[in-house]
């Protein structure tokens, strides 16, 4: 008990020494470890001391760009949970607890909160083989998000849209949820129709979801049949765009996009022009069933859907997810990515069918769906798509 309390002491000191992070005792002979710098650098979490019959648990990162917490020591017959991340601007994650010998799960550690307009990045953290008669702890869970960055929008206060819409003949349409007040940023999402779809095809898909309550929505019209990219970038994208950013109130840190075939193609050719995607900003994308333009020049996070049959691209899409994983400096690894729930289409049981691609910049996921939509040509918007692009949205930190 004397050395482990001692222990304890030491990592206080030091990581008091280092920034003014907070030691927390677990267990009767155990205590966590302190983390570094509470504001300029970063800290590294100190490793939690062993407990006997107790719980070692990591150490906490610094307050600002801090590094994960250590990971816990072994517990005799106890568990180590994993450290807490920094909560800086771009804390990692904290390092997964072992197992303790003959003891339980160790705990992954949790990602880092944001502490920065440009956000945190997602935690990472899983938990780490477990010891002797341990098993292996569970995955951390992802930081906080940004804090909103408003548009200039926000000054004019303008009040929600009476019936909370906005329509402009083949032009455009901009929906705002309910609780839109015209001083809270909200996220955008712009939405791109397919070619022969009207302007309203992605608000449809949208309605009575998730993206309806929560974010602004705006969808512009092509000024032909389909989207064309030196035709419709400046009169159509853009100005929709510049428009809710100068009139409405839009959280500039985070604006997604998704679209169908053409609207995809859209999307698609904005990241391969490094002035589009600089005036765009968009913080992630999910294009359903695009085409491939070239590289991409911004590294994105990304949600890509094409069904694996799709018979109007003759390909899966793996040429374009090729684009995105390159930007994105993928391995060309990857492991199914199970959050995506399946869903059922035309009497058939859907397998959205989705991976996600190892040590990426950013989450890069590819959806190789077989529902038939569209005719039976597997090119349409499955089933599972817009609520898949809501939960990656949501998750992109």
């Amino acid at each position: 008990m004397t050395s482990q309390v001692r222990s304890a002491g030491l990592a206080l000191l030091l990581g008091l020494a280092i920034g003014c992070a907070d030691s927390e005792p677990h267990g009767t002979a155990g205590a966590a470890g302190s983390g570094g710098g509470s504001s300029g650098t970063s800290g590294t979490g100190g490793s939690g001391v062993a407990g006997t019959g107790a719980t070692g648990r990591g150490g906490d990162g610094g307050s600002v760009a801090g590094n994960g917490g250590g990971a816990g020591a072994v517990g005799a017959g106890g568990q180590s949970g994993g450290g807490t991340g920094g909560s800086g601007a771009a804390g990692a994650a904290g390092t997964g607890g072992r197992g303790g010998a003959g003891g339980t799960t160790g705990a992954g550690g949790t990602g880092g909160s944001g502490g920065s307009t440009a956000g945190a990045m997602a935690g990472r953290g899983g938990g780490t083989g477990g010891g002797t008669g341990g098993a292996t702890g569970a995955g951390g869970s992802g930081g906080a998000g940004s804090v909103p960055v408003p548009s200039a929008g926000c000054a004019k206060m303008t009040p929600r849209p009476s019936g909370g819409k906005v329509t402009v003949a083949n032009d455009h349409i901009y929906d705002f949820p309910a609780t839109y007040d015209g001083i809270k940023p909200f996220p955008l999402l712009m939405g791109f129709h397919a070619a022969g779809n009207p302007i309203d095809q992605i608000e449809g898909l949208t309605n009575n979801t998730e993206f309806a309550t929560n974010y602004v929505r705006a969808f512009p019209k092509s000024a032909g049949n389909e989207w064309v990219y030196n035709t419709d970038l400046t009169p159509k994208v853009y100005k929709a765009y510049d428009d809710l950013m100068a009139n409405y109130c839009i959280d500039t840190s985070r604006v997604f996009a998704t679209g169908h075939s053409s609207g995809a193609q859209m999307i698609t050719q904005i990241l391969t022009h490094s002035d589009a995607a600089a005036h765009m900003k968009f913080k992630a994308v999910a294009p359903v069933a695009s085409s491939n333009y070239g590289a991409i020049v911004v590294p994105i996070p990304v949600m890509y859907i094409q069904g694996k049959m799709d018979t109007v691209r003759n390909s899966d899409g793996a040429d374009v997810v090729a684009r995105f994983r390159t930007a994105n400096m993928c391995m060309t690894t990857s492991m199914a990515y199970s959050q995506v729930a399946g869903c059922s289409s035309s009497g058939t049981t859907v397998n959205p069918g989705c991976i996600i691609y190892a040590g990426c910049s950013v989450p890069t996921i590819w959806c190789s769906h077989n529902d038939p939509q569209y005719s039976g040509t597997s090119h349409g918007v499955p089933c599972f798509a817009m609520k898949a692009a809501y939960d990656f949205f949501g998750s992109v930190r």
